[in-house]
């Protein structure tokens, strides 16, 4: 069944916001165990693509978690580029300031299911 078909039977009254799972992926930061775990959504009969995070980075001296800037991406790669590089970024950051690795750091995100 084509995408523009599976969109048209979730074309109904009340149903809103349809996605399908595009692509898991998983992976660790170096010196933490912890497995992160991102999924890529893609929008019923739209190019827009969206991401969850199991898990979200605060090191040393934050306030707040990192938090990707867009709700939305245009393409896969932009989606990628955009959460992964805040996850490098932000540890590269902490681990350039001295700080070692910590598990302590990964914020569970609680709407990750």
């Amino acid at each position: 069944m084509s995408q523009d078909s599976v969109a048209e039977r979730f074309n109904r009254p009340g149903i809103a916001h349809a996605r399908f799972l595009y692509r898991e992926f998983a992976f660790q930061l170096d010196g933490i165990p912890e497995l992160i775990r991102l999924r890529l959504y893609r929008r019923l009969g739209e190019n827009w693509f969206e991401v969850e995070q199991s898990h979200y980075l605060q090191t040393p001296g934050m306030a707040l978690p990192a938090m990707p800037d867009s709700a939305g991406y245009d393409n896969e790669q932009a989606a990628l580029d955009e959460v992964l590089g805040q996850f490098s970024e932000t540890w590269q950051a902490a681990t350039k300031a001295g700080h070692d690795p910590d598990a302590d750091w990964l914020l569970p995100n609680r709407d990750f299911h």
